[in-house]
C-alpha cells in the first residue's frame, strides 16, 4: 500500500478536481517565434504571444502535483520549451519563457497578490538573462541596491516603492560596472509588479515590466 500511494503521489499530471490555480504567461525569450501554452496538455494560451508580451492578466488553469507545462511554436504540437510543476488550489503564479534556442526553458514563481501598503507600489525582480552575469544587483542608482545578489533564474522577494519610480540599472553583483540603465513605465501607487532581466546576448540585454493586478 505504501508503495501504491508514492507512486500515485508521483504521477505526471495529477490534477486536483476539485479547484483551479491562477495563471500568467509571459515570453522572455527574445528570439522564440509567438508561443501557445498549454498545461496538463490543455490550452491555457491559445498562441500568438509574441516576445516581451503576457497574457491578459490571469487564466484559470488546473491545479495539482507534477503537472506538464509547454511552451508550443504557433502551429506546432512539439514543446519548444517545457518543465513539471505543482500548482496549489487558489494561488497565483507566473510562468515565463526564457532563455533562447538549447537554453530555452520554463520557469514559474509564486505571485504574492496582496496590495501594497497605501500610495506605494509593489515589486519584484527576475533574473532571466542568460547574457547577463551570472548574480546581478538591480539599483536605482549606480551605489543604491534594489534587488542584491539576485541569481540566474531567481526571483527577488517583493519590495515596495514610490509610484513615479521608472530607472533602472543593472549591475554584476557587487560590480562598479553597469551592464546598462533602463526605463521603465513610471509604477503606479496600489500596482504590483514583475520586472524582470532578459537577453541572450549583451547586445539583447533588455529589463522590462508587467503588472499583475
Amino acid at each position: 500500500m505504501a508503495i501504491a500511494t508514492g507512486m500515485t503521489s508521483c504521477k505526471k499530471d495529477d490534477i486536483d478536481e476539485t479547484g483551479s490555480a491562477n495563471v500568467k504567461v509571459v515570453n522572455a525569450s527574445t528570439t522564440s517565434s509567438p508561443q501557445g501554452f498549454y498545461l496538463a496538455n490543455k490550452t491555457v494560451v491559445q498562441g500568438g504571444l509574441a516576445f516581451g508580451n503576457a497574457s491578459d492578466g490571469y487564466v484559470v488553469a488546473n491545479s495539482g502535483n507534477n503537472l506538464t507545462l509547454q511552451f508550443r511554436n504557433d502551429g506546432s504540437s512539439a514543446a519548444y520549451a517545457s518543465t513539471n510543476a505543482n500548482f496549489d488550489k487558489g494561488k497565483y503564479y507566473t510562468v515565463f519563457l526564457a532563455g533562447d534556442g538549447q537554453s530555452a526553458r520554463v520557469k514559474v514563481f509564486t505571485d504574492d497578490m496582496a496590495a501594497p501598503s497605501s500610495g506605494k507600489a509593489k515589486v519584484r525582480f527576475v533574473h532571466l538573462s542568460d547574457a547577463a552575469p551570472a548574480n546581478v544587483d538591480i539599483r536605482t542608482d549606480a551605489t543604491t541596491n534594489i534587488a542584491a545578489n539576485l541569481a540566474r533564474d531567481n526571483a527577488s522577494g517583493y519590495v515596495e516603492v514610490n509610484p513615479g519610480f521608472s530607472s533602472l540599472q543593472v549591475y554584476p553583483a557587487g560590480g562598479t560596472t553597469s551592464a546598462g540603465s533602463f526605463n521603465l513605465s513610471a509604477f503606479a501607487s496600489g500596482k504590483i509588479y514583475t520586472v524582470y532581466v532578459t537577453g541572450s546576448t549583451t547586445n539583447s540585454i533588455s529589463v522590462r515590466q508587467i503588472s499583475h493586478n
